[in-house]
């Protein structure tokens, strides 16, 4: 028996993960970075757990990835958000510039998912912040850890831009605990539709091997730009660079002698459960995997990106 969540039904403020029983959910995860592809891997794993049927809206390079781990998985092509990043830290800057394309995206997404819900039979939307990615005939949850945005006092419009996004979903999951919050204060909520579902991994789906073989292990993910950034600040620091092996899915260069496991993140995966020491950027997602993992590990935010920052500090 199907479960329908429709917006014509009475929305519990209780709307926990262990609710979603035998329904058909479409999801989507934000395409910056692959980070939100990462830990969609863990949800997928947990909701079909539940005899849910989990179509996933994305695109081809994001497609790429859960293939590896779900080869039976529905997809439906789907375009992501139109960034564009120039690699200097002024992120905010470098969204501005693209705010017209995001908002028309935004505004044709609408429309986009209307269709899907009809067509594929949609009980359920999750969206994994896409801010546009919701349904206005079924329950649309919104997931994040950044219920509050690492804002500066110049900065409170973009703040409230988020709040009033957020506040269109009828219900919130946070990918963290109530009490101990690995986001910071960033996952901090008094909203009364919001649900901590605790954090997910794709690392999950693993145990942990009993011997670590490889010392240092550098995952170069995000925007490509910043990532080479990433591999070209570790690959010249003589403490990693004798012993390491870098982990990367985009058209990035690596110094000649250093051994690279790209694309196949089955393979990246292995190295990763062996690993001594990780190296990598203190991107949420990242953080989450590295609770499954038994590493010690080095966070280097990237420079602007403020939630990086934050997350790097606390987690020091």
């Amino acid at each position: 028996m199907r479960t329908s969540f429709s917006k014509s039904m009475y929305i519990s403020s209780e709307m926990i993960i262990d609710q979603v029983i035998n329904t058909r959910i479409l999801l989507s995860p934000l395409n910056w970075g692959m980070g939100h592809v990462s830990r969609c891997i863990g949800l997928i794993d947990r909701l079909r757990s539940q005899n849910n049927t989990v179509i996933v809206a994305c695109s081809e390079a994001q497609q790429a990835i859960f293939g590896q781990y779900f080869p039976d998985l529905t997809f439906i092509d789907h375009d992501g958000y139109p960034f564009e990043f120039k690699g200097k830290g002024n992120f905010g800057m470098d969204l501005m510039n693209k705010s017209s394309s995001l908002y028309r995206r935004l505004k044709k997404e609408r429309i986009e998912i209307e269709s899907y819900v009809k067509e594929h039979l949609i009980d359920l939307i999750l969206s994994d912040h896409r801010y546009g990615f919701r349904s206005d005939s079924v329950k649309s949850i919104f997931i994040a850890h950044q219920v509050n945005l690492p804002v500066r006092i110049h900065e409170k419009i973009v703040g409230m831009i988020h709040n009033k996004y957020l506040s269109s979903f009828d219900h919130i999951w946070v990918l963290d605990y109530p009490d101990f919050r690995l986001a910071g204060d960033l996952s901090e909520s008094k909203r009364s539709n919001v649900s901590y579902i605790g954090p997910f991994s794709r690392f999950s789906r693993y145990d942990r091997p009993g011997l670590m073989e490889v010392e240092n292990v550098l995952i170069a993910s995000g925007p490509n730009v910043y990532a080479q950034k990433l591999i070209d600040e570790v690959c010249s620091n003589t403490k990693f660079s004798e012993d390491l092996i870098v982990l990367h899915n985009g058209d990035l260069n690596v110094p000649e002698g250093i051994r690279t496991i790209t694309g196949d993140w089955l393979d990246q995966d292995a190295c990763l459960l062996k690993a001594k020491h990780i190296i990598s950027r203190s991107g949420y997602s990242t953080i989450m995997d590295c609770l499954h993992l038994s590493a010690t590990t080095t966070f280097i935010p990237t420079k602007g990106q403020r939630e990086q920052e934050y997350l790097a500090k606390i987690h020091s």
